[in-house]
């Protein structure tokens, strides 16, 4: 007479199928919520720099949108992804002026959701001109 015998392989095959719907999509929201912060990041240091310029120029220039543009290329971000704000467009000495930038990034992650995400900076310097 021959006992039953237990045979583990069915089960390690289901713990092992279990544990990857759960770990790759872990997996990629790491690396997607990872880039979506480098590039936050990337343009949070654009507009600060956006800021300080537009203190020196005096306020929104077409030098100034060029210069964001350039500067959001150097950092991996299509330029004309991104929406940009310059408050007031004309200031003088020690006035505030605000750069806003937003880019709409796209997350994906397998078998959970892909959505649309509004990545915003903001940054305020003061006018250095006196005009």
């Amino acid at each position: 007479m021959t006992g039953w015998r237990s045979d583990d392989h069915g089960m390690a095959t289901l713990e092992a199928t279990l544990m990857l719907v759960i770990l790759v999509p872990l997996l990629f929201a790491i690396f997607e919520f990872g880039w979506l912060t480098q590039r936050w990041l990337a343009q949070d240091g654009v507009a600060l720099q956006a800021a300080r310029y537009a203190g020196e120029l005096g306020g929104d220039r077409p030098e100034l949108r060029s210069y964001i543009q350039e500067q959001l290329r150097l950092v991996g971000i299509e330029p004309s992804r991104v929406i940009v704000e310059v408050e007031p467009s004309n200031i003088a000495w020690r006035e505030p002026v605000r750069v806003s930038l937003r880019t709409d990034e796209r997350v994906a992650i397998p078998f959970l959701f892909t959505t649309t995400v509004a990545v915003r900076s903001t940054a305020v310097a003061r006018g250095e001109v006196n005009r």
